[in-house]
């Protein structure tokens, strides 16, 4: 059996065919293996007779009772060997059933499995007996028992806690059982050991005092293996737990560890309580409740308060949710960064300080991709329940999977296994702790994972948890790498934003078809909210000007025509030309990226009504000077100068708006839709504060223009003695619906420009 299965995605219906089949021969199989555990509990609780695995083998098909047989054996075995009920080896079940005595060699599965289950048992396994009972398999052997056996000696034990088998899943991975037997109050080297804090299958963890620097520390205990010090000393970021230095004894051989102390618990502790607690209780108080019961526990101090636990102390589980898994996802981030894959994300790996932050421990399973010398398989390992698919299947032998497989993606994965049990209490998946890790078993945590229903789901999920946290779970939680997020960076991005439900929602792609059309036809948005204002007070003005010259000049009537239209002809071409160009020369610059041209672009985006704002300025003036020249009244400059004046107060009064107006609207399609657009599609960065708040002010300025332009036109129609009621109420009714729709703008800017912040470098906030 391998990994197609879990990944035939072809079309047609000869794939589906074969699929379905597929499907069925493994439901047969679970039955048989179901019925044979029914019988094997009958046995072990109620003193039923001893079942015999034999009787359990379907009949018919040549394949199905192949793979069957396989799996009842496995089944067999670990109920054999974990209860001392005439343990068997491999050579006995071959006696008792010709088709696996005529399997030459055995299954590679089946060895592994029955190396396995006698490891967990407490037996030595030797690599002179892997090679003497399978030499055709013994390298491939020996690497998956771990990579320890030395010819004539045992193999370390595979210690696994099958009697707590309700708190964690089943641990793989690779190093020494051998735990020094410690206790609190003893010393060795430079520690005096206070409490124990944890221990596992491969080490102890201590609150230690290092007597030399009069300090305490974590110290993790354990034997002389793996790379892990060397991974861990690459790390320094406030969400991993920072190693100070290692120390080796001779003897006996022991590697001492000593890290930070985060008092505050982990975050296994906190599903216990979140599972016990109804939803609409949880609260990120609840979490600030289990941090302080247990610094109370450890003697640590309790902070008086500080902005974290000020905010946890306020905030919804959800958003706390989202506040833990982007401090994790940065910390993942960086530690990518570095090389190194965690491969082992779970709640009992993350510690919590006494603000409620959380940090990652545990890189001891972590594979050092920047180191040439080590072979992923050395260091492979995990916790099958927060496993990704890719890396159930590299975790068993026959399933063709790869260590080299499991890379950044994988650790996303088993960071929204974390977060969906963090949030819900529980884990999307009914992944059975008991269920050990024979080909069946993970191949059925694999078929849940790749035919998960979301839908179904996400119903689970409780009533306040928002659409935006629903969809980084969701993605983190695809089964195929290419369809989750690409790296823990994007998901860290994405929770930040789950913070801010107006930045979330700017981020979201267009779904609404006036967003739609913008995007899609961006200049033609642009051509439109720049020219539209400037052809109306162009037309306003024109006949304004035209009114004043017909009743005081109507000599100069024909002139005025003809000068009007060859201002206006070449100014709106012009403008609307070099308007295009800039548009142009933004877009290349978007499309060159780079963090210098990224700046520059994102600069020109922001600024880009800025830019068109001064451009019209430009042109009224230019067209204010040359109108007068090009008139030429005729009249003595006293009796040109209240024309000219009028001139130039209808001038300034459709100046400003002519600059205001297109100014709000095309910042309004820059900051709404066409920034969010191409940082969204990673084509620029998030913007500088800076130059938000330079935003803001040319805002303000702008606004004051649009003020102006109602005044401004009261004052011109007041002062002209024209009659005409038209002009009163275009220009005074007309300019205060301006404003205040500029107004409305200006104020819809500034809440997109404090939503643009939480992606600003420099300005969003520590989470």
């Amino acid at each position: 059996m391998t990994s197609d299965r879990s990944h035939s995605s072809e079309p047609g219906v000869a794939s589906q065919s074969e699929a379905e089949r597929e499907d069925l021969l493994w439901q047969q199989v679970a039955e048989a293996v179901d019925a044979l555990a029914c019988a094997w509990e009958s046995h072990l609780t109620v003193g039923a007779s001893e079942p015999q695995w034999q009787s359990f083998l379907p009949d018919g098909d040549p394949a199905l009772r192949n793979l069957a047989m396989q799996e009842l054996v496995k089944v067999d075995l670990e109920y054999r060997w974990q209860n001392d009920c005439s343990p068997q080896k491999l050579e006995q079940y071959a006696q008792e059933c010709p088709e696996l005595e005529a399997c030459d060699p055995f299954p590679l599965g089946l060895i592994h499995e029955e190396l396995q289950v006698r490891m967990q048992a407490g037996q030595q396994v030797t690599e002179n007996e892997i090679r003497d009972r399978f030499p055709k398999q013994a390298t491939t052997l020996c690497e998956l028992v771990g990579g320890m056996a030395v010819s004539g000696t045992p193999t370390c034990t595979y210690f696994a806690d099958t009697k707590n088998t309700s708190a964690q899943p089943t641990d793989i991975a690779s190093g020494s059982a051998n735990k020094i037997p410690l206790e609190a109050g003893d010393k060795i080297d430079d520690f005096q050991l206070l409490t124990e804090l944890g221990s596992g299958a491969f080490a102890q963890v201590f609150l230690a005092r290092q007597i030399s620097m009069e300090r305490l520390v974590a110290l993790k205990i354990s034997s002389q293996r793996g790379s892990e010090p060397q991974t861990l000393a690459q790390l320094d970021h406030p969400t991993i737990v920072r190693v100070f230095d290692q120390r080796e004894c001779g003897d006996p051989p022991t590697r001492l560890l000593y890290m930070e102390v985060v008092p505050g618990g982990t975050l296994q502790q906190v599903v216990s309580i979140v599972r016990k607690t109804a939803p609409r209780s949880r609260k990120g108080s609840l979490l600030l409740a289990i941090v302080d019961e247990k610094l109370a526990a450890t003697g640590a101090v309790r902070p008086e308060s500080s902005a974290g636990r000020n905010w946890l102390a306020e905030a919804s589980w959800p958003m706390t949710v989202c506040r833990i898994g982007s401090q994790l996802a940065e910390g993942l981030a960086y530690a990518h960064s570095k090389g190194v894959l965690h491969r082992d994300i779970k709640p009992a790996n993350v510690l919590l300080t006494s603000e409620g932050a959380p940090k990652l421990a545990d890189f001891n399973v972590s594979y050092n991709g920047g180191r040439a010398d080590e072979d992923p398989a050395d260091t492979f390992g995990g916790s099958l329940a927060y496993m990704s698919p890719e890396q159930l299947q590299a975790c068993h032998p026959v399933l063709g999977g790869s260590p080299q497989l499991v890379r950044e993606a994988s650790d996303v994965y088993s960071l929204g296994l974390l977060l969906w049990e963090l949030l819900c209490g529980f884990r999307p998946f009914d992944d059975d702790p008991t269920e050990g890790n024979s080909l069946a078993k993970v191949q059925r945590m694999i078929d849940r994972r790749h035919y998960a229903d979301f839908n179904k789901m996400l119903e689970q999920l409780p009533a306040d948890c928002p659409e935006s946290l629903q969809q980084v779970l969701t993605r983190c939680l695809q089964p195929r790498k290419d369809e989750r997020y690409q790296s823990a960076a994007e998901v860290a991005r994405d929770l930040r934003l789950c913070l801010h439900p107006r930045t979330w929602q700017m981020m979201r792609p267009a779904e609404n078809p006036f967003s739609k059309l913008i995007l899609q036809w961006p200049l033609l948005a642009i051509i439109v909210a720049g020219l539209t204002p400037n052809a109306l007070a162009g037309a306003f003005n024109f006949s304004y000007n035209y009114l004043r010259i017909v009743e005081g000049f109507p000599h100069l009537r024909e002139r005025f025509i003809h000068v009007q239209y060859w201002i206006n002809g070449i100014a709106f071409p012009l403008g609307i030309g070099v308007g295009m160009w800039a548009a142009l020369r933004v877009l290349r610059l978007v499309s060159e990226g780079g963090t210098d041209r990224g700046q520059e672009a994102t600069r020109r985006v922001l600024f880009f009504g800025l830019f068109v704002s001064l451009l019209t300025l430009a042109m009224w003036t230019v067209s204010g000077i040359i109108f007068p020249i090009a008139i030429d009244l005729g009249l003595p400059i006293e009796g040109a100068m209240g024309f000219y004046a009028h001139f130039i107060l209808s001038l300034a009064l459709c100046g400003f708006a002519a600059m205001a107006y297109p100014y709000f609207l095309l910042t309004t399609l820059a900051v709404r839709w066409f920034f969010p657009a191409l940082v969204r599609n990673g084509m620029l960065h998030g913007p500088r504060g800076k130059d938000l708040e330079r935003l803001r002010q040319w805002n303000r300025v702008h606004l004051a223009l649009s003020a102006l332009v109602p005044m401004l036109g009261v004052l011109l129609v007041t002062a002209s003695g024209i009659q005409q009621q038209w002009a009163l109420l275009v220009v005074s009714g007309g300019g205060l619906v301006g404003f205040a729709a500029m107004f409305a703008l200006e104020r819809l800017i500034d809440h997109d420009l404090t939503a643009l912040e939480k992606i600003a470098p420099d300005q969003a906030e520590a989470v």
